[in-house]
Protein backbone atom coordinates (compact mmCIF):
# COMPACT_ATOMS: atom_id res chain seq x y z
CA UNK A 1 0.00 0.00 0.00
CA UNK A 2 1.33 3.45 -0.80
CA UNK A 3 1.03 6.50 1.51
CA UNK A 4 0.79 9.90 0.08
CA UNK A 5 2.10 13.15 1.61
CA UNK A 6 -1.45 14.29 2.45
CA UNK A 7 -1.96 11.32 4.75
CA UNK A 8 1.23 12.10 6.74
CA UNK A 9 0.28 15.75 7.49
CA UNK A 10 -2.07 14.95 10.49
CA UNK A 11 0.60 12.88 12.10
CA UNK A 12 3.11 15.70 11.81
CA UNK A 13 0.61 18.15 13.40
CA UNK A 14 0.06 15.92 16.42
CA UNK A 15 3.83 15.56 16.88
CA UNK A 16 4.28 19.33 16.86
CA UNK A 17 1.56 19.79 19.52
CA UNK A 18 3.20 17.24 21.80
CA UNK A 19 6.56 18.92 21.37
CA UNK A 20 4.99 22.33 22.15
CA UNK A 21 3.38 21.09 25.36
CA UNK A 22 6.65 19.54 26.50
CA UNK A 23 8.46 22.82 25.86
CA UNK A 24 5.81 24.82 27.78
CA UNK A 25 6.05 22.45 30.72
CA UNK A 26 9.86 22.81 30.75
CA UNK A 27 9.49 26.63 30.75
CA UNK A 28 7.02 26.54 33.69
CA UNK A 29 9.29 24.25 35.70
CA UNK A 30 12.26 26.55 35.04
CA UNK A 31 10.22 29.62 36.08
CA UNK A 32 9.13 27.92 39.31
CA UNK A 33 12.73 26.98 40.13
CA UNK A 34 13.90 30.53 39.51
CA UNK A 35 11.06 31.92 41.72
CA UNK A 36 11.95 29.63 44.63
CA UNK A 37 15.63 30.57 44.31
CA UNK A 38 15.13 34.35 44.19
CA UNK A 39 11.90 34.75 46.24
CA UNK A 40 13.72 36.39 49.21
CA UNK A 41 15.10 39.12 46.96
CA UNK A 42 11.66 39.53 45.40
CA UNK A 43 10.04 39.96 48.81
CA UNK A 44 12.62 42.60 49.76
CA UNK A 45 12.02 44.54 46.58
CA UNK A 46 8.22 44.47 46.99
CA UNK A 47 8.54 45.62 50.61
CA UNK A 48 10.67 48.54 49.47
CA UNK A 49 8.07 49.46 46.95
CA UNK A 50 5.24 49.37 49.55
CA UNK A 51 7.22 51.11 52.32
CA UNK A 52 6.13 54.60 53.32
CA UNK A 53 7.82 57.29 51.32
CA UNK A 54 7.50 60.99 51.02
CA UNK A 55 4.80 60.37 48.44
CA UNK A 56 2.90 58.23 51.01
CA UNK A 57 2.72 60.56 54.08
CA UNK A 58 1.04 59.92 57.44
CA UNK A 59 -2.48 61.45 57.32
CA UNK A 60 -2.91 64.28 59.85
CA UNK A 61 -5.68 66.60 60.96
CA UNK A 62 -5.77 69.98 62.66
CA UNK A 63 -7.45 70.13 66.07
CA UNK A 64 -10.30 72.54 66.49
CA UNK A 65 -12.55 72.82 69.53
CA UNK A 66 -16.28 72.52 69.00
CA UNK A 67 -19.43 71.64 70.90
CA UNK A 68 -20.49 68.03 70.62
CA UNK A 69 -23.52 66.05 71.69
CA UNK A 70 -23.50 62.26 71.85
CA UNK A 71 -27.00 61.01 71.05
CA UNK A 72 -28.62 57.59 70.86
CA UNK A 73 -31.64 57.01 68.58
CA UNK A 74 -34.84 55.52 69.94
CA UNK A 75 -38.38 54.72 68.85
CA UNK A 76 -41.54 54.56 70.90
CA UNK A 77 -45.04 55.84 71.46
CA UNK A 78 -47.09 58.14 73.67
CA UNK A 79 -48.63 56.20 76.56
CA UNK A 80 -50.69 58.99 78.18
CA UNK A 81 -50.44 61.69 80.79
CA UNK A 82 -48.06 61.47 83.72
CA UNK A 83 -49.71 59.59 86.58
CA UNK A 84 -48.57 59.60 90.20
CA UNK A 85 -50.12 56.93 92.47
CA UNK A 86 -50.99 57.69 96.10
CA UNK A 87 -50.64 54.52 98.18
CA UNK A 88 -51.74 53.36 101.61
CA UNK A 89 -48.92 53.79 104.15
CA UNK A 90 -47.45 50.87 106.03
CA UNK A 91 -48.69 50.56 109.64
CA UNK A 92 -48.34 48.08 112.48
CA UNK A 93 -52.03 47.23 112.29
CA UNK A 94 -51.69 46.07 108.70
CA UNK A 95 -54.94 47.40 107.24
CA UNK A 96 -56.63 50.81 107.47
CA UNK A 97 -60.22 51.92 106.95
CA UNK A 98 -61.03 54.86 104.71
CA UNK A 99 -62.78 57.59 106.73
CA UNK A 100 -62.78 60.41 104.16
CA UNK A 101 -62.06 60.57 100.42
CA UNK A 102 -61.79 63.56 98.13
CA UNK A 103 -64.25 63.74 95.26
CA UNK A 104 -63.04 62.28 91.99
CA UNK A 105 -62.30 64.91 89.37
CA UNK A 106 -61.07 67.47 91.89
CA UNK A 107 -57.98 69.54 91.15
CA UNK A 108 -55.50 69.61 94.00
CA UNK A 109 -52.20 71.32 94.74
CA UNK A 110 -49.14 69.47 95.92
CA UNK A 111 -49.47 68.68 99.64
CA UNK A 112 -53.27 68.91 99.75
CA UNK A 113 -55.11 66.04 101.53
CA UNK A 114 -56.82 63.48 99.27
CA UNK A 115 -57.81 60.78 101.80
CA UNK A 116 -57.97 60.14 105.54
CA UNK A 117 -58.15 56.84 107.40
CA UNK A 118 -60.05 55.88 110.55
CA UNK A 119 -57.93 56.61 113.63
CA UNK A 120 -60.17 54.89 116.24
CA UNK A 121 -58.12 51.70 116.57
CA UNK A 122 -54.86 53.61 116.54
CA UNK A 123 -56.03 55.96 119.29
CA UNK A 124 -57.24 53.03 121.42
CA UNK A 125 -53.89 51.32 120.97
CA UNK A 126 -52.10 54.56 121.85
CA UNK A 127 -54.16 54.97 125.02
CA UNK A 128 -53.48 51.36 125.99
CA UNK A 129 -49.75 51.75 125.58
CA UNK A 130 -49.73 55.05 127.43
CA UNK A 131 -51.54 53.34 130.33
CA UNK A 132 -48.93 50.61 130.17
CA UNK A 133 -46.21 53.22 130.51
CA UNK A 134 -47.93 54.82 133.51
CA UNK A 135 -48.40 51.42 135.19
CA UNK A 136 -44.79 50.57 134.44
CA UNK A 137 -43.62 53.78 136.04
CA UNK A 138 -45.69 53.08 139.18
CA UNK A 139 -44.47 49.49 139.37
CA UNK A 140 -40.91 50.71 139.06
CA UNK A 141 -41.41 53.05 142.01
CA UNK A 142 -43.09 50.29 144.08
CA UNK A 143 -40.33 47.81 143.29
CA UNK A 144 -37.69 50.34 144.18
CA UNK A 145 -39.33 51.17 147.54
CA UNK A 146 -39.91 47.48 148.26
CA UNK A 147 -36.29 46.72 147.52
CA UNK A 148 -35.14 49.44 149.90
CA UNK A 149 -37.53 48.20 152.61
CA UNK A 150 -36.34 44.60 152.21
CA UNK A 151 -32.74 45.75 152.46
CA UNK A 152 -33.45 47.63 155.70
CA UNK A 153 -35.33 44.66 157.23
CA UNK A 154 -32.52 42.33 156.29
CA UNK A 155 -30.03 44.77 157.76
CA UNK A 156 -31.93 44.82 161.08
CA UNK A 157 -32.26 41.03 161.18
CA UNK A 158 -28.60 40.61 160.39
CA UNK A 159 -27.60 43.07 163.13
CA UNK A 160 -29.83 41.21 165.58
CA UNK A 161 -28.32 37.86 164.60
CA UNK A 162 -24.79 39.20 164.96
CA UNK A 163 -25.57 40.60 168.42
CA UNK A 164 -27.11 37.29 169.48
CA UNK A 165 -24.07 35.44 168.24
CA UNK A 166 -21.73 37.85 170.00
CA UNK A 167 -23.71 37.53 173.23
CA UNK A 168 -23.84 33.74 172.98
CA UNK A 169 -20.10 33.56 172.49
CA UNK A 170 -19.47 35.97 175.37
CA UNK A 171 -21.63 34.34 178.06
CA UNK A 172 -21.32 30.75 176.87
CA UNK A 173 -20.97 28.49 180.02
CA UNK A 174 -18.04 26.09 179.91
CA UNK A 175 -17.29 25.04 183.51
CA UNK A 176 -19.16 21.76 184.17
CA UNK A 177 -18.62 22.15 187.89
CA UNK A 178 -20.76 25.27 187.88
CA UNK A 179 -23.18 24.72 184.93
CA UNK A 180 -25.01 21.62 184.03
CA UNK A 181 -24.23 19.78 180.88
CA UNK A 182 -27.63 20.69 179.51
CA UNK A 183 -26.96 24.41 179.93
CA UNK A 184 -23.60 24.11 178.20
CA UNK A 185 -25.09 22.21 175.22
CA UNK A 186 -28.02 24.67 174.97
CA UNK A 187 -25.66 27.67 174.93
CA UNK A 188 -23.52 26.07 172.20
CA UNK A 189 -26.64 25.34 170.16
CA UNK A 190 -27.80 28.97 170.51
CA UNK A 191 -24.41 30.24 169.34
CA UNK A 192 -24.43 27.86 166.34
CA UNK A 193 -27.98 28.91 165.47
CA UNK A 194 -27.00 32.60 165.56
CA UNK A 195 -24.05 31.90 163.26
CA UNK A 196 -26.25 29.98 160.78
CA UNK A 197 -28.78 32.79 160.89
CA UNK A 198 -26.11 35.32 159.93
CA UNK A 199 -25.07 33.21 156.95
CA UNK A 200 -28.69 32.69 155.93
CA UNK A 201 -29.40 36.44 156.05
CA UNK A 202 -26.33 37.11 153.90
CA UNK A 203 -27.54 34.61 151.24
CA UNK A 204 -31.05 36.01 151.45
CA UNK A 205 -29.74 39.52 150.84
CA UNK A 206 -27.88 38.37 147.70
CA UNK A 207 -30.94 36.50 146.43
CA UNK A 208 -33.19 39.51 146.99
CA UNK A 209 -30.74 41.71 145.11
CA UNK A 210 -30.78 39.35 142.11
CA UNK A 211 -34.59 39.21 142.18
CA UNK A 212 -34.77 42.99 142.41
CA UNK A 213 -32.43 43.39 139.43
CA UNK A 214 -34.50 40.89 137.43
CA UNK A 215 -37.71 42.75 138.26
CA UNK A 216 -36.12 46.04 137.21
CA UNK A 217 -34.92 44.51 133.95
CA UNK A 218 -38.39 43.13 133.21
CA UNK A 219 -39.91 46.54 133.89
CA UNK A 220 -37.32 48.17 131.63
CA UNK A 221 -38.11 45.74 128.81
CA UNK A 222 -41.82 46.40 129.19
CA UNK A 223 -41.23 50.15 129.24
CA UNK A 224 -39.04 50.08 126.12
CA UNK A 225 -41.55 47.93 124.29
CA UNK A 226 -44.41 50.26 125.24
CA UNK A 227 -42.38 53.29 124.16
CA UNK A 228 -41.65 51.65 120.80
CA UNK A 229 -45.35 50.89 120.37
CA UNK A 230 -46.23 54.49 121.21
CA UNK A 231 -43.74 55.78 118.63
CA UNK A 232 -45.13 53.42 115.99
CA UNK A 233 -48.70 54.42 116.74
CA UNK A 234 -47.77 58.09 116.66
CA UNK A 235 -46.22 57.53 113.26
CA UNK A 236 -49.37 55.73 112.15
CA UNK A 237 -51.54 58.60 113.35
CA UNK A 238 -49.34 61.08 111.51
CA UNK A 239 -49.66 59.06 108.29
CA UNK A 240 -53.41 58.55 108.39
CA UNK A 241 -53.82 61.54 106.11
CA UNK A 242 -52.72 61.03 102.53
CA UNK A 243 -51.45 64.16 100.79
CA UNK A 244 -51.01 64.69 97.08
CA UNK A 245 -47.31 64.45 96.16
CA UNK A 246 -47.91 66.59 93.05
CA UNK A 247 -50.63 68.85 91.79
CA UNK A 248 -53.16 67.68 89.24
CA UNK A 249 -56.47 65.94 88.63
CA UNK A 250 -57.65 63.30 91.15
CA UNK A 251 -58.90 59.96 89.80
CA UNK A 252 -59.94 56.92 91.84
CA UNK A 253 -57.96 53.72 91.43
CA UNK A 254 -60.58 51.06 90.81
CA UNK A 255 -60.15 47.48 91.97
CA UNK A 256 -62.35 45.05 89.99
CA UNK A 257 -64.09 48.09 88.45
CA UNK A 258 -65.39 49.23 91.83
CA UNK A 259 -64.92 52.70 93.21
CA UNK A 260 -63.27 53.03 96.64
CA UNK A 261 -65.81 53.76 99.35
CA UNK A 262 -65.70 55.14 102.89
CA UNK A 263 -65.28 52.19 105.25
CA UNK A 264 -63.28 50.07 102.80
CA UNK A 265 -60.17 48.41 104.18
CA UNK A 266 -56.91 49.09 102.39
CA UNK A 267 -53.52 47.49 102.88
CA UNK A 268 -49.99 48.90 102.82
CA UNK A 269 -48.90 49.69 99.26
CA UNK A 270 -52.42 49.59 97.86
CA UNK A 271 -53.16 52.51 95.52
CA UNK A 272 -56.14 54.59 96.65
CA UNK A 273 -56.15 57.50 94.18
CA UNK A 274 -54.02 58.68 91.25
CA UNK A 275 -52.94 62.23 90.51
CA UNK A 276 -52.93 63.07 86.79
CA UNK A 277 -50.57 65.86 85.74
CA UNK A 278 -52.32 67.50 82.82
CA UNK A 279 -49.18 69.39 81.81
CA UNK A 280 -46.78 66.44 81.51
CA UNK A 281 -47.07 63.72 78.87
CA UNK A 282 -45.58 60.30 79.39
CA UNK A 283 -43.89 58.38 76.59
CA UNK A 284 -42.25 54.98 76.34
CA UNK A 285 -39.15 54.64 74.19
CA UNK A 286 -37.05 51.65 73.18
CA UNK A 287 -33.26 51.84 72.87
CA UNK A 288 -31.22 49.09 71.22
CA UNK A 289 -29.23 46.98 73.67
CA UNK A 290 -25.91 47.88 72.02
CA UNK A 291 -26.64 51.61 72.56
CA UNK A 292 -28.10 51.37 76.05
CA UNK A 293 -24.97 50.78 78.10
CA UNK A 294 -24.80 54.42 79.27
CA UNK A 295 -28.48 55.09 79.92
CA UNK A 296 -29.26 56.70 83.29
CA UNK A 297 -32.23 58.37 84.93
CA UNK A 298 -32.55 62.09 84.36
CA UNK A 299 -30.96 62.11 80.89
CA UNK A 300 -32.66 64.51 78.45
CA UNK A 301 -34.55 63.18 75.43
CA UNK A 302 -35.55 65.03 72.27
CA UNK A 303 -38.94 63.78 71.03
CA UNK A 304 -40.45 64.11 67.56
CA UNK A 305 -43.99 62.87 66.91
CA UNK A 306 -44.81 61.42 63.53
CA UNK A 307 -48.19 63.16 63.69
CA UNK A 308 -46.57 66.56 64.43
CA UNK A 309 -43.29 66.44 62.49
CA UNK A 310 -42.66 70.20 62.62
CA UNK A 311 -42.12 70.36 66.40
CA UNK A 312 -39.66 68.97 68.91
CA UNK A 313 -40.46 68.24 72.55
CA UNK A 314 -38.08 67.94 75.47
CA UNK A 315 -38.33 64.97 77.82
CA UNK A 316 -36.50 63.35 80.71
CA UNK A 317 -35.94 59.66 81.44
CA UNK A 318 -37.81 58.60 84.59
CA UNK A 319 -37.30 54.83 84.63
CA UNK A 320 -35.15 52.31 82.76
CA UNK A 321 -35.77 48.58 82.50
CA UNK A 322 -33.14 46.52 84.29
CA UNK A 323 -32.62 44.11 81.35
CA UNK A 324 -33.04 44.35 77.60
CA UNK A 325 -35.85 42.35 76.01
CA UNK A 326 -37.37 41.73 72.59
CA UNK A 327 -40.43 43.79 71.71
CA UNK A 328 -41.43 41.59 68.77
CA UNK A 329 -41.93 37.85 68.80
CA UNK A 330 -39.02 35.80 67.42
CA UNK A 331 -36.92 38.96 66.97
CA UNK A 332 -33.20 38.81 67.71
CA UNK A 333 -33.11 42.53 68.51
CA UNK A 334 -33.31 43.45 72.17
CA UNK A 335 -34.22 46.84 73.60
CA UNK A 336 -34.08 48.72 76.87
CA UNK A 337 -37.46 50.22 77.76
CA UNK A 338 -37.45 53.77 79.17
CA UNK A 339 -40.32 55.84 80.58
CA UNK A 340 -39.99 59.48 79.58
CA UNK A 341 -41.76 62.59 80.90
CA UNK A 342 -42.50 65.32 78.32
CA UNK A 343 -42.99 68.64 80.08
CA UNK A 344 -43.36 71.16 77.21
CA UNK A 345 -46.34 69.71 75.32
CA UNK A 346 -48.98 71.70 77.18
CA UNK A 347 -50.28 73.65 74.20
CA UNK A 348 -50.46 70.56 72.01
CA UNK A 349 -52.17 68.22 74.48
CA UNK A 350 -55.41 68.38 72.49
CA UNK A 351 -53.58 67.18 69.37
CA UNK A 352 -51.65 64.36 71.08
CA UNK A 353 -53.24 61.01 71.81
CA UNK A 354 -51.94 57.83 73.47
CA UNK A 355 -50.48 55.39 70.96
CA UNK A 356 -48.93 58.02 68.65
CA UNK A 357 -45.58 56.88 67.30
CA UNK A 358 -42.50 58.94 68.00
CA UNK A 359 -38.80 59.11 67.26
CA UNK A 360 -36.43 60.21 69.95
CA UNK A 361 -32.80 60.91 70.66
CA UNK A 362 -31.38 60.33 74.12
CA UNK A 363 -28.59 62.81 74.88
CA UNK A 364 -26.03 60.62 76.63
CA UNK A 365 -23.42 63.33 77.00
CA UNK A 366 -23.08 66.95 75.94
CA UNK A 367 -19.74 68.74 75.66
CA UNK A 368 -19.60 72.51 75.35
CA UNK A 369 -16.03 72.39 74.03
CA UNK A 370 -13.99 69.38 72.91
CA UNK A 371 -11.98 67.92 70.05
CA UNK A 372 -13.77 65.41 67.80
CA UNK A 373 -11.37 63.12 65.89
CA UNK A 374 -11.59 59.72 64.18
CA UNK A 375 -11.27 56.88 66.66
CA UNK A 376 -8.09 55.64 64.92
CA UNK A 377 -6.28 58.83 66.00
CA UNK A 378 -6.45 57.82 69.67
CA UNK A 379 -4.37 54.85 70.79
CA UNK A 380 -5.13 53.11 74.07
CA UNK A 381 -2.07 51.64 75.80
CA UNK A 382 -2.86 48.57 77.86
CA UNK A 383 0.37 48.68 79.85
CA UNK A 384 0.13 52.33 80.89
CA UNK A 385 -3.69 52.27 81.09
CA UNK A 386 -3.99 55.59 79.26
CA UNK A 387 -4.82 57.04 75.85
CA UNK A 388 -2.38 58.94 73.63
CA UNK A 389 -2.38 60.85 70.35
CA UNK A 390 0.63 61.60 68.14
CA UNK A 391 1.25 65.32 67.60
CA UNK A 392 3.35 66.42 64.64
CA UNK A 393 6.49 68.40 65.62
CA UNK A 394 8.35 69.33 62.45
CA UNK A 395 8.99 66.09 60.56
CA UNK A 396 8.50 63.87 63.65
CA UNK A 397 5.58 62.80 65.80
CA UNK A 398 5.46 63.07 69.62
CA UNK A 399 2.98 61.17 71.79
CA UNK A 400 0.77 63.08 74.22
CA UNK A 401 -1.46 61.62 76.92
CA UNK A 402 -5.04 62.84 76.58
CA UNK A 403 -8.26 62.65 78.55
CA UNK A 404 -11.06 61.17 76.49
CA UNK A 405 -14.80 61.41 76.95
CA UNK A 406 -17.73 59.24 76.05
CA UNK A 407 -17.17 58.37 72.39
CA UNK A 408 -19.44 57.22 69.60
CA UNK A 409 -18.91 54.64 66.86
CA UNK A 410 -15.97 55.78 64.71
CA UNK A 411 -15.41 59.03 66.64
CA UNK A 412 -13.34 59.82 69.70
CA UNK A 413 -13.79 62.78 72.04
CA UNK A 414 -10.69 64.49 73.46
CA UNK A 415 -11.38 66.72 76.45
CA UNK A 416 -7.86 67.79 77.40
CA UNK A 417 -4.18 67.01 76.84
CA UNK A 418 -3.74 68.75 73.48
CA UNK A 419 -3.99 72.36 72.29
CA UNK A 420 -6.05 74.14 69.70
CA UNK A 421 -4.49 74.08 66.24
CA UNK A 422 -2.09 71.18 66.79
CA UNK A 423 -1.69 68.64 64.03
CA UNK A 424 -2.22 65.01 65.09
CA UNK A 425 -1.78 61.79 63.17
CA UNK A 426 -4.92 59.95 62.18
CA UNK A 427 -3.09 56.63 62.55
CA UNK A 428 -0.19 55.41 64.67
CA UNK A 429 2.90 56.62 62.76
CA UNK A 430 5.25 54.17 64.51
CA UNK A 431 3.67 51.00 63.13
CA UNK A 432 4.93 50.10 59.66
CA UNK A 433 3.41 48.08 56.87
CA UNK A 434 4.11 44.38 56.74
CA UNK A 435 3.94 42.19 53.66
CA UNK A 436 2.74 38.61 53.89
CA UNK A 437 3.68 36.41 50.91
CA UNK A 438 2.21 32.98 50.21
CA UNK A 439 4.18 29.95 51.32
CA UNK A 440 4.18 27.76 48.22
CA UNK A 441 6.10 25.02 50.04
CA UNK A 442 2.91 24.09 51.95
CA UNK A 443 0.33 22.27 49.90
CA UNK A 444 1.50 23.38 46.45
CA UNK A 445 0.51 26.35 44.37
CA UNK A 446 -1.84 24.55 42.06
CA UNK A 447 -4.26 23.20 44.71
CA UNK A 448 -7.58 24.92 44.99
CA UNK A 449 -9.19 25.88 48.30
CA UNK A 450 -12.62 27.11 49.32
CA UNK A 451 -11.53 30.70 48.89
CA UNK A 452 -9.54 30.35 45.65
CA UNK A 453 -5.88 29.41 45.21
CA UNK A 454 -4.31 27.76 48.26
CA UNK A 455 -1.21 29.42 49.58
CA UNK A 456 -2.62 32.92 49.06
CA UNK A 457 -2.99 35.09 52.18
CA UNK A 458 -6.45 35.21 53.74
CA UNK A 459 -8.65 38.24 53.10
CA UNK A 460 -7.73 41.03 55.53
CA UNK A 461 -4.28 39.55 56.16
CA UNK A 462 -2.65 40.87 53.04
CA UNK A 463 -0.76 43.62 54.85
CA UNK A 464 -0.74 45.60 58.10
CA UNK A 465 -1.38 49.23 57.22
CA UNK A 466 -0.09 52.23 59.19
CA UNK A 467 -2.16 52.80 62.28
CA UNK A 468 -1.84 49.29 63.63
CA UNK A 469 -5.23 48.05 62.46
CA UNK A 470 -5.49 45.37 59.77
CA UNK A 471 -7.49 46.26 56.76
Amino acid sequence: MKYTGEESKPQQGRSLKIIGRIAALIVLIAAALLFFQYRSNLSTRISKVLAATEEDPIPVTKLSRQPFSLNVPANGEIVGLETTPVMTPGTSSGSLKIAWLINEGSFVEAGAPVARFDSTDAKLSLEKQQNTLVANEENTKIKTLQQKTDEKVLGIDRTDAEEEYQYAMTVMPQDESIFSKWDIITAQADAHYAKERIDFLKSKAKTQQRIARSDQQILTIERNRAQAEVATIQQTLNSLELNAPVGGLVLYHREHREDPQIGDETYPGQVVVEIINLEVLQARIYVLERDGGNLTKGQPVVIKLDAIPDKEYQGTIRNISSVAASIERNSVLRYFTCDVSISDAGRDLKRIRPGMNLRGEVILQKYDSCFVVPSGAVTYRDKEKDSVVYVKKGDAFVSKTVETGLSSHGEAIIISGVDEGEMIALTNPFETRKLYLPDFSKGGAAQQGPGGMRGMPPPGGMMMMRGGRGR
